[in-house]
């Protein structure tokens, strides 16, 4: 008679572990020194000789038993995301046995995520053949810190509260000169400040043409005492924060508008809390050598942040 005959060990399909939980006591990435526990109850009989736990891709350390209750004494190994708990003295469990293993010296992954672990328990000489096991609800970890980006938009708001003005001069003593305020502020956050510049068209008419001269040649040349005909401006600077007028302000002085833009005001920071407040005095003096006849004039103001 011939026959065919072979040995079988192991179980046809492992059953699965029951009341199960993976606890670690730190969740931060990379975080070292850390303890691992397991925690699970065996369901079916068998003789138990390793049980293995998968952690995290990039899980280290050199893990120490810490607690073994339920299985006896054994010695931990860590390899290939797969921590090893081998039984010293293999032992008969029966169904229903709570277990509870604790590994120290572990090093957490360094990748943020949400991982699960599968508990196995095995029978037999190495490698082992699966006797229960289950996959547990994950657990998350992240970092310790949080990284946190704010953007603070650039900002400049510039206000003029004199859109138009008109004066009335006449060559007598009684009113050839006159005056009018305008009230120029800036507010900045610019890390490096802005410059205020000025310029105009030319304080002129037409048929005949004629232009009443300014006072100087701009903000950097200013005079004492307002000529007899001229136009120009004097000005003071309210600000908190680093803002200065240009050179020919100082000490009252009226200065001229200039053709082509120039600085009236300078500042190397931002303005704060508080707007900077430029007070310019627009002033037209004339006399007899001035023709009658309608004057126009377009002042401009260009405020420019540096961020």
């Amino acid at each position: 008679m011939t026959g065919v005959f072979g040995l079988f060990t192991g179980a046809a399909s492992a059953a699965t572990l029951s009341k199960t939980s993976w606890l670690v006591s730190n969740s931060q990435t990379g975080k070292t020194a850390v303890t691992y526990a397991f925690e699970f109850t065996t369901t079916t009989s068998g003789t138990l000789s390793f049980v293995t736990m998968t952690v995290p891709a990039g899980t280290g350390g050199a893990p120490l038993v810490g607690t073994d209750y339920g299985l006896g004494a054994g010695a931990v190994a860590l390899a290939a995301n797969v921590i090893t708990y081998s039984i010293t003295t293999p032992v008969v469990v029966s169904a229903g046995i709570p277990v509870f293993l604790s590994f120290t010296g572990m090093t957490n992954t360094t990748t943020a995520g949400t991982y699960t672990t599968t508990i196995t328990t095995k029978t037999g000489l190495t490698p082992g053949v699966a006797l229960d096991n289950v996959t547990t609800t994950g657990i998350v970890f992240g970092p310790s810190s949080t990284s946190v980006n704010v953007t603070v938009g650039q900002t400049l708001t510039f206000t003029n509260n004199l859109p138009t003005f008109s004066l009335v001069v006449d060559p007598s003593m009684l009113n050839n000169v006159e005056s009018q305020v305008a009230v120029l502020t800036v507010q900045t956050n610019a890390t490096n400040g802005y410059v205020l510049q000025a310029s105009d068209t030319g304080l002129s008419r037409t048929g005949p043409a004629y232009t009443i001269p300014a006072v100087s040649t701009g903000p950097g040349v200013g005079v004492a005492t307002f000529p007899a005909t001229g136009w120009g401006a004097s000005a003071t600077l309210v600000t908190t924060g680093t803002a200065t007028l240009a050179s020919g302000f100082t000490g009252g002085d009226f200065v001229g508008y200039p053709s082509a833009a120039a600085t009236f005001v300078t500042s190397s920071g931002p303005t704060g809390a508080s707007a900077d407040t430029l007070t310019l005095t627009d002033q037209v003096g004339v006399n007899y050598t001035v023709p009658e006849g309608s004057y126009t004039d377009t002042i401009t103001y260009v405020a420019t942040p540096s961020y």
